[in-house]
């Protein structure tokens, strides 16, 4: 085994259950091809590296790892290692890596102090550390990013604030090139048994609300569906941020045919804009149950799901976002609790799929002094014809965050995102999803098998014109004047903004992959009553993504 430089080049021994030793590349192909060519690999192991060789590289010498996912080529040959070996017989040890590199551009709305365009750049590479017995898993993560050209000159006064996202890295660590290196996974897993559907995990992690259940038996199209449209809405690892964010606590899961219940209780670590990714925000504490009956086994083709969270924040943070016109607290004393659910059905229908999914929640507990009671809920359906070439999906919704009407009536009206995943939602994340309304159409198409193309259009309004303008993904410090939400305010209006979005997806083979996405801001009298000059913003980014 050799790493060299960053994780930028290597290559991996793995070892599986009874399987005898193997070799599998990862990262820099080129050269680390050059290399184990240069030891006496030969010129095919590049090739499937860099995939090639077509059939080649589901030679068993080389790359049996990729054959045995059967995703290099069809058909792959039948290997010992790749027939399912039963419980109490896999096992053993393996290192993977992900890295990309991104690249931002921002062109935020603009008022009086200009300086709102600017682009910066960063890497994040992830090792991954993994031993399997039939028992337990210990898996750890370590993680460096490097950033570089963060602009030092986007951070405005309110009402303007932070000119998109450039500035809150900036305001965070305080300088034009962040960077970190520290462990964003390490847990222990202790798996089901032969007599036994329970399984507890314990450690640092990741975890997205809505995604307790992902089944290959429900297929790639279902799981897709959730992981784009209800993951992430309420607790996310925030992944598109440049550090993004781990839970450190325990997870556990009861689990069989018809039924999966999940309780966890965590505390999220520092992250998203902020480079210390070590440190754990210990006074916030958040709590999950979440109850799900598995697709098909009480309704046909849909899954259905109960939930509560609790989310209690008592950091030393003296921002306050909210509308009643303070915005200084000697500490956050915030404790709620939410009750809700989830219905994902997916059917097929005439020429094509027909989904339909419905999310939602209502909130009560205590926001500062006031009492909090807020509610959110979103309607969605589509149509795939994949009988069609290109196969497209065509899909609208309806959402909306409750917002709060009236200041000063003791009441807290404002639905409470706690600390989600927002670029999900909208790719160009001006806004969240509280006090607002949203209505969106979107269409996603495959022109060939390894290229998706996604198109979003959204029209934003506020739910109350009383409430503000919100933004932002959640807690990024322990302590300090950053609350991890921005509210700005919306002038009396309602009307906020049309989004056009669009994402490109080119896969070049299992481990080297390619994204692109633009979108435009479209601002209407909210914004304009905040960035006078021009009401319009645009964001691209390109990244090269490789994942072993």
């Amino acid at each position: 085994m050799f790493l060299l430089n960053r994780g930028e080049w290597g290559g991996v021994l793995l070892v599986r259950g009874d399987c005898s030793l193997k070799t599998k590349p990862i990262g820099g192909a080129i050269f680390a091809g050059l290399v184990l060519c240069s030891l006496g690999f030969g010129v095919e192991f590049l090739g499937c590296m860099l995939g090639l060789n077509g059939c080649d590289c589901c030679k068993p010498a080389y790359c049996e790892e990729i054959c045995c996912e059967q995703t290099c080529c069809e058909p792959c040959p039948k290997l010992a290692c790749c027939e399912p070996q039963g419980k109490g017989k896999q096992g053993g040890f393996s290192l993977g890596v992900d890295t990309f590199v991104k690249n931002e551009y921002w062109n935020w709305f603009e008022g009086p102090s200009h300086d709102n365009q600017y682009d910066y750049g960063y890497q994040r590479t992830r090792l991954n550390f993994k031993y399997a017995s039939p028992h337990w898993t210990a898996f750890v993560q370590p993680q460096l990013v490097n950033m570089f050209g963060v602009p030092d000159n986007a951070c405005k006064k309110p009402p303007e604030g932070p000119l998109g996202m450039g500035c809150l890295y900036y305001i965070h660590n305080n300088t034009t090139t962040p960077w970190s290196m520290g462990v964003h996974q390490a847990y222990i897993n202790l798996h089901n048994t032969d007599k036994s559907d329970f399984s507890f995990k314990f450690g640092r992690f990741e975890y997205s609300d809505g995604l307790e259940v992902l089944r290959k038996s429900d297929g790639k199209h279902f799981n897709m569906l959730q992981k784009i449209r209800l993951g992430d809405r309420m607790i996310s690892p925030f992944g598109w941020s440049a550090f993004s964010r781990s839970f450190d606590g325990v997870v556990s899961q009861y689990d069989n045919t018809n039924t999966n219940v999940t309780t966890s209780f965590f505390f999220p670590t520092q992250g998203g804009w902020e480079e210390n990714i070590n440190t754990t925000i210990d006074d916030i504490r958040i709590t999950t149950v979440t109850v799900t009956s598995k697709r098909g086994s009480n309704i046909p083709g849909m899954e259905i799901a109960g939930f509560y969270y609790n989310y209690q924040d008592l950091r030393d943070v003296t921002q306050r976002v909210d509308n009643t016109g303070q915005t200084y607290a000697p500490s956050v004393d915030i404790n709620i609790h939410m009750f809700g659910g989830h219905a994902v059905g997916m059917y097929d229908i005439g020429p094509g799929t027909m989904d339909v999914l419905l999310w939602g929640g209502a909130q009560v507990g205590k926001w500062y002094e006031l009492d909090q009671d807020a509610y959110a809920f979103d309607v969605e359906g589509g149509y795939q014809f994949t009988n069609m070439p290109a196969k497209p999906w065509v899909r609208v919704g309806y959402y909306i965050g409750s917002g709060d009407a009236n200041p000063q009536d003791g009441d807290h009206g404002t639905f409470f995102q706690m600390a989600p995943g927002t670029r999900k939602y909208n790719l160009l994340p001006f806004c969240n999803l509280m006090n607002v309304q949203d209505f969106f159409v979107q269409l996603i198409a495959h022109p060939r098998k390894k290229l998706m193309v996604r198109v979003d259009y959204h029209v934003w309004h506020l739910d109350k014109a009383n409430d503000r303008w919100y933004m932002g993904s959640g807690p990024t410090q322990k302590h300090g004047k950053i609350f991890g939400y921005i509210g700005r305010p919306s002038s009396g209006h309602s009307d906020l903004a049309q989004e056009l979005d669009v994402l490109v997806n080119y896969n070049f083979n299992p481990h080297w992959k390619a994204k692109v996405s633009y979108s435009h801001i479209f601002g209407q009298d909210v914004i304009s009553g905040v960035y006078n000059e021009n009401k319009d913003a645009d964001y691209a980014s390109a990244e090269i993504v490789f994942e072993f």
